[in-house]
């Protein structure tokens, strides 16, 4: 089959499986769930996209509050949409790629998919909304981050809710309970370090700190998935990841690109506003000075006080 792994006799043969294995440090076993199967080239993806999105995200925050109303609240989306999409949704499609459960198909719904990407710039949006106008207060950040992390609990469970494998999909409660703490707490880090961090160093370093509060928040919450394979002869529906990483992979270079020249356009924007500005002010005085000096010319006087 080209798989490499053995296929018993099925009456879909062409669902060859990887069978299980013994569980490694990067090769976590949570029940039946093998949450590295390819490594750690997953996480390390996962970890990057989250700290450009992230980084992307508070840099547009930071230029948001040049501006009010109306305007502030657009750019507050775009960063809504670097955190949520960029920097959340992304890396956990990157991390389910890692996502492997042996002795049965794998595949995924697209729809329930693609729902957590709505779910998570909807959910940023509020957050920031809050947090986005006026001062910012822990009276502010707090409950935004409590409301934005039960957002991001439903975004990492659409991960698993999308699995349709040949068996049942189920959760831990406890395990997920634990998530949605982290959840929370991930949200109010992310929500702190975009309302508070100024100047370049700082936002890269919060961005590192907000990647891995994003990826440790998805593994806690896999954490509580729970499979039972039931064999079965019925082709498992859906699709696999992997048919979806090229179109979720242009969208990605589609947002970066996007948001990067929307942050790189606004500071040429403004640069060259500042120095029209500039140049406009050097051309009043310059039309003042020959002014003065035609008057005091007029007037038989030197344009230039001599001095003794």
């Amino acid at each position: 089959m080209g798989t490499g792994y053995p296929c018993p006799e099925r009456a879909n043969p062409g669902q060859c499986v990887r069978p299980a294995q013994r569980s490694g440090w990067l090769n976590l076993r949570v029940t039946s769930v093998d949450q590295f199967a390819y490594g750690w080239i997953t996480p390390a993806l996962a970890l990057a996209m989250s700290m450009l999105g992230g980084l992307l995200g508070t840099f547009l925050t930071s230029r948001s509050r040049a501006f009010t109303g109306a305007r502030r609240t657009r750019w507050l989306t775009l960063a809504a949409l670097a955190i949520g999409g960029s920097g959340t949704w992304v890396p956990h499609f990157m991390a389910m790629l890692g996502v492997d459960v042996p002795d049965t198909v794998v595949r995924y719904d697209i729809l329930t998919t693609a729902l957590g990407f709505g779910i998570a710039v909807v959910v940023y949006c509020l957050g920031l909304y809050l947090v986005g106008f006026g001062p910012p207060s822990l009276g502010k950040i707090l409950p935004a981050g409590v409301l934005t992390g039960i957002g991001l609990t439903a975004v990492y469970a659409t991960g698993p809710l999308s699995m349709r494998v040949a068996g049942v999909v189920a959760f831990d409660p406890r395990t997920l309970l634990i998530g949605l703490g982290a959840a929370i707490v991930s949200a109010i880090v992310t929500l702190w370090c975009v309302s508070v961090v100024r100047g370049l160093p700082s936002m890269v370093c919060a961005a590192v700190i907000m990647s891995f509060a994003v990826g440790s928040t998805h593994y806690i919450v896999m954490a509580a998935l729970r499979v039972t394979p039931a064999p079965t002869t019925a082709a498992v529906p859906g699709v696999t990841l992997f048919a979806m990483l090229a179109p979720v992979c242009v969208l990605a270079c589609v947002l970066l690109a996007g948001l990067a020249y929307s942050t790189v356009g606004f500071t040429v924007r403004q640069d060259t506003a500042r120095e029209e500005a500039l140049l406009s002010q050097a051309r009043d005085m310059y039309s003042l000075a020959t002014f003065a000096r035609g008057r005091e010319r007029d007037r038989g006087e030197p344009a230039v006080p001599s001095h003794r």
